[in-house]
């Protein structure tokens, strides 16, 4: 699940490299940000009662931030093929934003969490 996520992060961290199709720019926004919402979805749904409740508990939350970012990034996504082109890069800004908690958490965790 953590590879899905990971993938759909770096889709829509690469989806300005299509410079010349905004179309496509928009369509590898929304890959990404239906890849981290498909593994939100899938980690709401399979819950394992092995861990413990409050492992539940937290994942939970967890994912629900997940869907609470790649809701509103789909929206714009989609809404920038047709009409609104500008809209791309508010999702995009999003998930630039989003990328770099995920950066911060990680760093955080690696580094300066010690037991």
């Amino acid at each position: 699940m953590a590879i899905a996520i990971l993938i759909g992060i770096v889709l829509g961290l690469l989806a300005p490299a299509c410079r010349q199709n905004a179309k496509a720019r928009s369509a590898v926004l929304m890959a990404g940000a239906t890849m981290v919402l498909a593994a939100a979805v899938y980690g709401l749904l399979h819950e394992d009662p092995r861990v413990g409740a409050a492992t539940i508990a937290a994942n939970r939350r967890e994912y629900h931030f997940l869907m609470e970012y790649a809701f509103p990034v789909l929206a714009l996504a989609a809404a920038s093929l047709s009409r609104f082109k500008k809209l791309f890069w508010a999702g995009w800004s999003i998930h630039l934003a989003f990328a770099g908690f995920v950066l911060v958490v990680v760093i955080w965790l690696t580094f300066f969490w010690h037991w």
